[in-house]
């Protein structure tokens, strides 16, 4: 059975229980339980730590929790480090959320690459290549011709295509 604070209590201070707490009034300070439950009347102004955390109400701090549920008439106004959170649609968020790993990370393995060996293509066996020529940038035909297939003997004026 849980601890209440009824809709007509407010309190002014930090809570702290080994046991559930659930709140229908008003807390200004800090709160630490097992399990808490922000019923839809209730207000929150602090820090909360606990296992489990359900919010129908409104809270403003920060949230540290295993579980958080934001229920459709939750508004919530802090940042929430949590293992698993539950969102429902209509509830109000404000804040950053981050996520507590439950177990280390997996490191990732980098996928080995084969070393390109000496006379040997990563691709199968070496090939002799052709050397590169290098592109004409003049715009001359490799002949001598004109780029535009005619003697550079044309009329033509640089620039112009004759045809």
């Amino acid at each position: 059975m849980p601890s209440i604070i009824s809709a007509n209590l407010r309190i002014t201070g930090n809570l702290e229980s080994e046991g559930d707490i659930q709140i229908d009034g008003v807390v200004e300070g800090d709160i630490r339980s097992s399990s808490l439950t922000v019923s839809d009347s209730a207000t929150v102004r602090g820090a909360i730590e606990a296992d489990m955390v359900a919010i129908a109400g409104s809270v403003t701090g920060q949230i540290k929790a295993k579980t958080v549920t934001l229920q459709r008439t939750a508004r919530v106004i802090a940042d929430i480090v949590q293992e698993s959170l539950s969102i429902e649609p209509g509830a109000y968020f404000e804040g950053n959320t981050r996520r507590i790993a439950q177990e280390a990370p997996r490191k990732l393995e980098q996928p080995k690459l084969e070393q390109p060996q000496p006379g040997k293509s990563l691709n199968g066996p070496a090939t002799s290549m052709e050397p590169v020529r290098p592109a004409l940038t003049n715009g001359a035909a490799p002949n001598g011709a004109a780029p535009n297939g005619m003697g550079t003997d044309d009329k033509a004026a640089a620039g112009q295509l004759r045809v």
